[in-house]
């Protein structure tokens, strides 16, 4: 009798905060301090929310890309002021089109919803990070 009292509390605690992320979700639906899966339903949206954006273009062939990811996410907790998304380039061409992505991994990064920078390959975090603060120090 005792374990489905504890069951029961540990269901209402896993819905309460389920509720919780809900009503965030709602309130923003990209996360600070997460990386967002971008598609066409979501891209223009993600990159003029913020004033800087970064969108790293991938593709689950590419093995540079899984270097560069967890160095994405990285930067995503450091830097939850910026937006950070990764885009699969495979499954939304015209996106990577539309920015003359043309090797992977590229990393775009956005200021008021334009592109003014582009890294291609997987390179340091340093890299990077030193990018993203001069376009944060404009």
């Amino acid at each position: 009798m005792g374990e489905d009292k504890e069951l029961e509390e540990l269901l209402n605690k896993k819905a309460m905060e389920l509720i919780e992320k809900t009503r965030q979700l709602q309130r923003d639906p990209f996360p600070p301090g997460e990386v967002v899966h971008l598609d066409s339903s979501n891209f223009d949206d993600f990159i003029s929310r913020k004033r800087v954006t970064v969108v790293d273009f991938w593709a689950e062939w590419c093995a540079p890309c899984f270097i560069l990811a967890p160095i994405i996410e990285e930067l995503a907790r450091d830097y939850p002021q910026v937006g950070f998304g990764k885009l699969n380039t495979d499954e939304n061409p015209e996106i990577a089109s539309r920015y003359g992505v043309m090797s992977l991994p590229t990393v775009l990064l956005f200021k008021d919803g334009e592109p003014v920078d582009a890294i291609i390959g997987a390179v340091p975090r340093e890299m990077i990070e030193a990018r993203l603060k001069v376009i944060l120090n404009e």
